[in-house]
């Protein structure tokens, strides 16, 4: 477990009058940070964006509220060009960042840069309702506390929380997530907005239920929701794919915070970072506000849990020049890796991996609606990185079969189970034959000849086998060994998405109803946490 404490002068608070509005947010005193202003202009954006985020820390996707044990306060940070405020909800599946350009407030006094963690309350996510554009509204955030005439509201007080490990890597695995190369989508609220409501009005009780990004040739990009094979076109959603190409993602039903700002959007932008990897959605508000919502690759997963994300921070250990790039970044806030790698006389690629080092410790944040990065201490104590991100000998035995040439795949194909059932949508019941595909790979790796390994649809491991000592030792009670490992890196490309569902065959169209509906499955299972 991590320990956190913040020290707070007064609770955060939030008036309103008919004539004006004040938004006061306490900030750690441990971490001064300092920004009053007037907002000048758009304020329904920000309220929109900041509610969005309240959304996002109260409503956990699997509506555990009745806790906020383990809960990090969310983060502010204040730099010349823009205002920063971050959360990761209580169950570790969604990130939220708010961007707001600095030029829609007009500063009142000295402004401290920096970054700090705010009280942030439900009621004061409620409170937030009242702001409005007719009122001359105010931002304020400090450590010196406020006035606060709700009656029972205290005075200085001290937050104790303890978070799990797992929890701070997760948060901090998101940042080197965003730094990914990916695609990116440009796409109009209203398409988005489309798939959220078929999916509100409409519930899967089997899987798979993903959502798929299909990219052809010459064509806009379209989404397909699973298992319907409902198609939603992204009309004017460029991508540069010269062949076909699908992107899977899972988690959907988290697309939800997005929804009340669709409305008001002005695009949306989407970053694909892979099949089952994060992706990210950047709704652009009228006025300079931005929300970033960030997803794991499927909700039960978690990012705290996805095997795949120990993938995606493998940041340099050389710490002097991880400490130079930071002094290049408190100097200047933010900067693109070619502006570091020339500000240190570095290559590109050793700049990259430092930035990176920066991220996995809390102490940079990349931007990725700006693709820069940007100082930001996510903690007031350096995260301890031989702790957090301890070696793993399988993973860098199995690199090195693979970069041997040591690993050889001899069979990899989809095992289909076919079912037949009744799918509710907002136009009426239809019937689809279900397909549900396990991937089976076989191969060899190093000195084992003879390995096997059956994924499902979300490429979670169902079972393995292996010819070595530590597989025959343990089985799979420790995860997977370094053959297993080396081949499933081998084999991952070669996946290939199919669709998740046809039309049924007549003869089961014409099936007695009963039979149909004794076919389905429990009304009370759940929707889409795969």
């Amino acid at each position: 477990m991590t320990a956190l404490g913040f020290l707070y002068a007064t609770p955060s608070v939030f008036e309103s009058t008919r004539e004006r509005a004040r938004l006061d947010l306490s900030a750690d005193q441990h971490r001064p940070v300092r920004f009053h202003a007037r907002v000048a202009r758009d304020v329904l954006s920000l309220r929109l964006a900041l509610q969005a985020l309240g959304g996002l820390i109260w409503h956990s996707d699997e509506w555990n509220l009745g806790s906020s044990a383990g809960l990090l306060d969310p983060l502010i940070t204040v730099h010349p060009d823009r205002v920063f405020f971050e959360a990761f909800s209580q169950d570790q599946s969604s990130y939220g960042l708010v961007i707001v350009d600095r030029d829609i407030f007009v500063p009142e006094g000295d402004v401290r840069c920096g970054t700090t963690n705010v009280d942030f309350t439900a009621w004061l996510w409620a409170a937030l309702g009242e702001m409005r554009s007719s009122r001359e509204t105010h931002l304020r955030i400090g450590p010196e506390g406020f006035d606060v005439r709700t009656g029972g509201a205290g005075g200085r007080f001290e937050q104790k929380v303890e978070v799990p490990e797992a929890w701070v890597r997760g948060l901090l695995q998101l940042q080197g997530a965003m730094a990914m190369p990916g695609t990116r989508l440009s796409v109009r609220p209203v398409d988005l907005l489309a798939a959220v409501r078929f999916l509100s009005h409409t519930k899967a009780r089997m899987s798979p239920r993903a959502l798929r990004y299909e990219f052809e040739p010459g064509q806009d990009a379209r989404l397909m929701l699973e298992p319907w094979e409902h198609p939603i076109p992204l009309r004017g959603a460029a991508h540069g794919y010269t062949e076909p190409r699908t992107i899977r993602t899972w988690g959907r039903r988290r697309l939800r915070l997005l929804e009340p700002l669709l409305p008001y959007a002005e695009r949306v932008d989407i970053y694909l970072k892979g099949r089952a990897l994060p992706h990210f959605y950047v709704a652009h508000l009228p006025g300079g506000v931005r929300f970033l919502l960030g997803l794991s690759g499927w909700t039960e997963n978690r990012w705290t849990h996805t095997s795949g994300l120990d993938l995606l921070l493998e940041p340099t250990r050389d710490a002097a020049l991880a400490e130079r790039v930071l002094a290049v970044l408190r100097e200047r806030f933010h900067a693109s890796t070619e502006d570091v790698a020339t500000a240190l006389g570095v290559d590109v690629a050793q700049a990259a991996g430092a930035l990176a080092a920066q991220c996995a410790a809390g102490r940079v944040l990349f931007d990725v609606e700006a693709r820069r990065w940007r100082h930001r201490e996510l903690f007031a104590t350096p995260v301890d990185l031989d702790r957090m991100y301890p070696p793993d000998p399988r993973r860098e035995d199995a690199e090195r079969l693979e970069a041997a040439g040591a690993v050889e795949i001899t069979s990899a194909a989809p095992r289909e189970t076919r079912k037949v059932r009744r799918l509710p949508t907002p136009e009426g019941s239809i019937t689809r034959e279900i397909v549900l595909r396990d991937w089976v790979v076989h191969g060899r790796a190093g000195d084992q000849s003879d390995i096997e390994l059956v994924l499902n649809d979300e490429d979670r491991l169902l079972f393995g086998r292996c010819g070595c000592e530590a597989f025959r030792e343990h089985l799979l009670n420790r995860g997977p060994c370094t053959h297993m490992l080396a081949l499933l890196r081998r084999a991952r490309v070669q996946r290939r998405e199919l669709a998740s569902s046809q039309p049924a065959p007549e003869d089961a169209r014409a099936a007695p109803r009963a039979s149909r509906e004794a076919a389905l499955d429990p009304e009370g299972a759940d929707d889409d946490n795969g």
